[in-house]
């Protein structure tokens, strides 16, 4: 019995050693390495959920896994990722950036995501191709569940078509729900007066049903144009984690749904 367990410990110690330890800037990335790599990676990631990506400043930590061959996946738009490949050009690790557009909660996008991560995975472990393309094919279909839930949860509800401001960053994933935005509005250290009071306005003659924030962006200026318009504030989140109970895309989606029907609701 002693040898059967010492074997299986042995055995599972060597599928933990094996695995490809990943680094991801953000939620999106670390869930989609997860989901299309399973059991054969290791996933960390650097910044917070709920936090604006632009202001996180790198930690030693954040370094120290990407030695000894570790991988690095990152959108492109982070400001750090520079450094990073300078301090680690001779320890092995490698940068994969994941450069696709547009709003990452958009079931189309995280399809192009994972496929670009699947392949990534394939590159660096070809032993396990099938598997990654196994898991690649049980998330696209996943996605395109999602993509109908959506349109099924925007019809019944009846948000097609409502009019919006939005902060900038929520503008693509609101586009693709099917609402109208009238105008968006930037981060709260980047919006300044004038531009406050033209949104006012905008908000007042457009008779706008909902104003959005991005819980990353700052919320300060959303709350301020709600108090100013008495129009409702639905806040928003970017990545899966920024809100409670928002672990997956799904629950990231279907929480901005649940959010922006809960302000509309708070109007009538």
């Amino acid at each position: 019995m002693k040898k059967i367990f010492l074997i299986l410990l042995l055995l599972a110690l060597s599928c933990f050693a094996s695995q490809i330890e990943i680094v991801s800037t953000t939620s999106h990335l670390s869930l989609l390495a997860k989901e299309i790599g399973g059991k054969s990676v290791n996933v960390t990631t650097m910044i917070p959920p709920g936090i604006c990506p632009g202001h996180y400043e790198l930690k030693p930590n954040d370094i120290k896994r990407l030695h000894n061959g570790g991988i690095l996946l990152y959108h492109g738009w982070e400001g750090f990722v520079e450094d990073i490949s300078k301090t680690v050009s001779k320890s092995g690790a490698k940068l994969f950036k994941i450069d696709v557009q547009r709003n990452w909660l958009v079931p189309e996008i995280q399809i192009k995501a994972a496929e670009k991560i699947c392949a990534i995975l394939k590159e660096l472990d070809l032993e396990n191709s099938n598997f990654y393309e196994k898991n690649l094919d049980s998330y696209i279909k996943r996605m395109h569940l999602l993509d109908k839930k959506v349109k099924q949860y925007i019809s019944e509800n009846k948000l097609a078509g409502i009019k919006i401001v939005c902060a900038g960053m929520q503008k693509n994933f609101i586009d693709y729900l099917g609402l109208e935005v009238i105008d968006t509005f930037g981060r709260d250290e980047d919006t300044g007066p004038v531009t406050i009071s033209s949104l006012i306005s905008k908000i007042i003659s457009n008779d706008v049903k909902i104003i959005v924030s991005n819980l990353q962006s700052g919320t300060s200026i959303g709350k301020m144009l709600s108090k100013n318009t008495g129009v409702p504030h639905a806040i928003l989140s970017n990545f899966p984690g920024g809100l409670k109970n928002t672990k997956t895309i799904e629950d990231t989606v279907m929480k901005n749904l649940s959010l922006l029907k809960d302000a509309i609701n708070n109007q009538k």
